[in-house]
């Protein structure tokens, strides 16, 4: 963490589970209740997928670390804002935040790396598809003294090397995510996902099973982008074991979640919205004045 005041866990950026403080203590020897405030409500707030209210909060409590000359809760601030930008599918948006935030830091001596910062780089460079510029930013936040940064950063690392089939990378992600049995579910999800993907081209049934318990432990979790890129994943497990209609099944359920969670997101083929709006003049009503049949 490059401050006191807490951070969120880069979560959101992948449309994963909410924001959650990580942070030692106060900054200075005597604390600011209005930056201390606006922290604490931008957390709540992205907990509850208000994500205007969060970005304002932020923006409140970066104002204050300003005007508190903190370099440490500029650090702090500037994370969590590029965080939400990344939940609100704006990765410049989050650059630009996370550049001026670095500059910031840099007027007040802090020129160090920030795993948290690249981190969040990383992600945004994903989103926009400049992974070779995310990846070795990903991979250094890997060594992170922070577990939820280093865990992040092993499964952004992970997604990377797979989707540029590099397979060397992939297995050092999965290797830095085997964990102790039992693990908090957030942390056995990122573990059987990219499990699965190491394991889809030798092994597509078990990758197939380990992208379902990824699944069904990010629906759990309220992750729902999460889930369907795993099971996305579990529809390619499924192609690759000549389970055609189970791929398609699972491909359309993937669509359809992530249809219903972005008005952005194409329409699912193959099946309707029995939730949608309805058209115009389609409302399927019986025509005025007309008896039934």
């Amino acid at each position: 963490m490059s401050g006191g005041y807490p951070r969120g866990v880069l979560l959101l950026a992948l449309a994963m589970p909410v924001l959650a403080g990580c942070g030692g203590g106060k900054a200075g020897p005597a604390g600011d209740a209005v930056l201390d405030q606006a922290m604490d409500a931008g957390h709540q707030a992205a907990g509850l997928d208000r994500l205007t209210v969060a970005e304002g909060q932020y923006r409140q409590a970066g104002t204050r670390a300003l005007a508190r000359d903190d370099a440490g809760a500029i650090g702090d601030a500037g994370y969590n804002l590029a965080v939400v930008q990344l939940a609100q599918d704006r990765p410049g948006a989050a650059l630009s935040t996370i550049a001026a935030t670095r500059a910031a830091m840099a007027v007040r001596g802090r020129t160090g790396r920030d795993a948290g910062l690249d981190l969040a780089q990383a992600a945004a460079l994903h989103r926009l598809s400049r992974d070779g510029e995310a990846a070795p930013l990903a991979a250094g936040a890997m060594a992170s003294a922070d577990p939820a940064i280093a865990e992040q950063a092993s499964l952004l690392t992970g997604l990377i090397a797979d989707g540029r089939d590099d397979r060397a990378m992939l297995a050092r992600a999965v290797a830095h995510l085997a964990h102790k049995r039992p693990v908090a579910a957030k942390w056995q999800a990122d573990e059987d996902e990219l499990n699965a993907r190491l394991r889809l081209a030798r092994e597509p049934a078990a990758a197939r099973e380990l992208a379902v318990e990824a699944a069904d432990l990010r629906r759990q979790l309220v992750d729902y982008r999460g889930m369907a890129r795993a099971l996305t994943l579990a529809a390619r497990a499924a192609r690759q074991a000549g389970d055609e209609g189970a791929a398609a099944a699972l491909s359309l359920q993937a669509a359809q979640s992530l249809h219903a969670q972005s008005a952005g997101a194409p329409a699912a083929d193959g099946a309707p919205d029995p939730f949608a709006a309805p058209e115009s003049g389609k409302t399927g009503d019986r025509a005025p004045g007309r008896d039934r049949v």
